[in-house]
């Protein structure tokens, strides 16, 4: 695995491998990597001849600063994993790298997302999907893979960037990779080290929690009932703090109707443990093919 610091230098070596005819994988991480991001990288590497990752911790997607600040940093491991896993090239790069104009140049500023960015995440985390947006289409300028690969955790992330793709009609496939979780079924994620042993054991009842809610509604129950419910059960639990339980079309992110038809029903969560937030979500139907 070879390791850029740079943009130029990591175009230069990507340029080669295109004019050769290899396909292009990407992995944008902000590190702290886990097995939920090692899921990740073996898929690229499976599928295509180029795996490329970057760790990149964005500081347009924070809005709290306690929250950039205490994102944890462990470069020497997530290196390794890196290697492990089939990775072709690390993109380690500076914020001046990355944003060679300064932050607040952002050529994507003007993209109109409506409520793919409004709900959920988006009105707990103001500025948060702007970010995203903003470092994915530089992250994307600079690599130009065949294949982005992000995880199904970030649903709604997922979807934004997919609609970033296509309002800018770039030449990129979204992939969404399962998510990975613990033996307890708490998904895989970087802020769960963060967690002291009493929350870690509380945080493992979120899942479940989704689950009921997904195994209801393939049983027809009502999706308002079923987010009530949930909501109800984990503020029960004295450590978990829940912001939203939503049942959602997933290809729209607007509340589901019950029995509309649609490709994808999720139920996607934000829960508070402690002073550590966690996201999850359930696809709970797919649509036959």
């Amino acid at each position: 695995m070879k390791i850029f610091s740079t943009a130029s230098d990591l175009s230069l070596a990507l340029a080669a491998d295109r004019a050769s005819g290899r396909s292009i994988g990407f992995v944008p991480t902000m590190g702290a990597l886990h097995q939920g991001h090692a899921a990740l990288v073996r898929q690229s590497a499976a599928d295509r001849a180029i795996t490329v990752a970057s760790i990149f911790v964005n500081p347009t997607q924070f809005n709290e600063g306690a929250d950039l600040a205490a994102y944890p940093r462990t470069p020497e491991a997530d290196t390794e994993l890196l290697r492990e896993c089939g990775c072709t090239y690390l993109y380690l790069p500076t914020v001046e790298d990355v944003y060679p104009g300064g932050m607040e140049v952002n050529p994507v500023a003007h993209l109109e997302f409506g409520s793919f960015t409004t709900r959920m995440e988006g009105s707990s985390r103001p500025g948060h999907f702007a970010g995203v947006v903003q470092v994915v289409s530089r992250l994307l300028d600079i690599v130009r893979p065949e294949v982005l690969y992000l995880g199904q955790k970030d649903y709604q992330q997922v979807a934004v960037v997919r609609r970033m793709v296509e309002l800018l009609r770039l030449d990129v496939d979204v992939v969404a990779v399962p998510t990975v979780r613990e033996p307890d079924g708490l998904a895989m994620s970087s802020r769960n080290r963060r967690l002291s042993t009493e929350e870690r054991r509380a945080a493992g009842k979120i899942n479940h929690h989704l689950a009921v809610v997904a195994a209801g509604l393939r049983a027809g129950w009502p999706a308002r009932e079923l987010e009530r419910l949930a909501l109800k059960g984990m503020r029960e639990q004295p450590l978990l703090a829940p912001e939203y339980v939503e049942v959602v079309d997933g290809d729209t992110l607007q509340p589901y109707q019950d029995g509309e038809p649609v490709r994808e029903l999720v139920v996607a969560t934000a829960v508070r443990v402690g002073d550590v937030r966690l996201i999850d979500n359930r696809i709970a139907l797919r649509a036959n093919p």
